[in-house]
């Protein structure tokens, strides 16, 4: 169930790894600039936050299936749009639709895993299914990488829509539904703002939803600062900028492994705490680096490895905290989960490619130690008093 559910989920993290080696030739390509073509890439993350309320409620209306499956077919076709755009602004609108449609395979993945598992078997399975998840931010990078040096930015576009008609036939034939009973009124104005605001009053919901928002926060200053830190500030190849960006994902899929194997054995509130205190040690060495004036590939990837290991401590356990009250409304509660998480991140990226303009690592570390201490403090003040797993 993990490893099917990561196929499906994976577009989005291909989307947006996959097509990081690339962005410096897409500025090339498209007679554009840095700035917009940032943009385009946080239009895509912006369209994963405003797709995510509405994958999650058509889920719990028709189906875990139909909506996965829609989605993969859509986030085909707009991969396609993109990799024919032939301006920026063309670009940037295919994104938006791309992030949309992309959203629901995670969304609606986090959702049947709901369905399936309780408490600290959810976020065994949550962290099984981020590890197979990360084989996509692994991979991806690598990929693209080696399709743009050979054919161009287009390219890794071209591969992200094939890569998705294929996992939706896959889908299509192996996967049963797990939504028992379906809402009928999951995409009616008044039950789903009721639903919304039954999630919204809960401040467990909140309180583990802050920690997974701060967690992603980390995530995204790495996504946004590292092209063009180590491509066009240090001066490495797309193809060596792959590699480096591989060895950091690979702690997070070491920490996802790790994660599913001690939390039978420690149980969540525990490996959540070691998650948000080790993110902060680490985010504090990456700053420390930056301030001693070690403006190096290694100064960035090698305590970005430790950051992402405690990322996957952080991220299940407050994903399986936040839903474990909503078992009947999870693809909402899901969606209201990934829509903050993801404007957080889109946001600190944002902030962190606006200030990546000195040449060095500084605003991508302080984007990370930031979004770790608010994990931190988050954890300490709020999470603690209300557990709910």
């Amino acid at each position: 169930m993990a490893a099917l559910l990561a196929i499906t989920s994976m577009a989005t993290a291909i989307g947006i790894d996959g097509t990081l080696p690339a962005m410096p030739a897409m500025v090339e390509g498209l007679d554009s600039t840095r700035t917009l073509v940032q943009l385009s890439l946080s239009m895509f993350m912006v369209g994963v936050a405003v797709g995510q309320p509405v994958s999650g409620p058509l889920s719990d209306r028709f189906g875990r299936k139909p909506v996965i499956i829609g989605g993969l077919l859509v986030t085909g076709g707009a991969a396609l749009g993109c990799a024919l755009a032939e301006t920026v602004e063309v670009l940037t609108a295919f994104r938006f639709v791309h992030g949309m449609a992309a959203a629901s395979g995670f969304i609606v993945g986090r959702a049947v895993v709901r369905d399936r598992y309780e408490r600290g078997d959810a976020a065994r399975v949550l962290s099984l299914l981020l590890f197979f998840f990360c084989f996509g931010p692994l991979i991806a990078p690598i990929v693209g990488a080696h399709l743009t040096v050979s054919f161009g930015w287009n390219a890794m576009f071209l591969f992200i829509a094939l890569y998705s008609a294929l996992a939706a036939i896959l889908f299509a034939l192996v996967f049963r539904e797990t939504l028992e009973r379906p809402d009928p009124d999951a995409l009616r104005i008044a039950p789903m703002l009721r639903n919304f605001a039954a999630i919204s009053r809960s401040v467990a919901f909140w309180a583990y939803t802050a920690c997974a928002a701060a967690s992603y926060g980390i995530l995204f200053s790495f996504l946004a600062g590292s092209p063009h830190v180590i491509i066009t500030f240090f001066g490495e190849t797309e193809t060596a900028y792959a590699y480096m960006f591989a060895g950091g994902m690979i702690g997070s899929m070491a920490g996802m492994l790790a994660g599913a194997r001690l939390v039978g054995r420690f149980g969540v509130d525990r490996l959540l705490r070691w998650g948000v205190c080790s993110a902060s040690l680490f985010g504090l060495v990456l700053a420390g680096l930056s301030w001693a004036g070690i403006h190096h590939w290694l100064a960035v990837i090698g305590p970005m490895f430790f950051c992402m290991f405690a990322f996957s401590f952080i991220y299940p356990q407050t994903v399986a905290g936040a839903l474990q009250p909503f078992p009947r409304i999870a693809g909402t509660a899901s969606s209201l989960i990934g829509f903050v998480q993801q404007i957080a991140g889109a946001a600190i990226g944002m902030i962190v490619a606006a200030l990546t303009t000195d040449g060095t690592q500084g605003a991508l570390a302080h984007g990370v130690l930031f979004s770790s201490l608010f994990a931190l403090v988050a954890y300490g003040l709020v999470v603690r008093r209300h557990r709910t797993v």
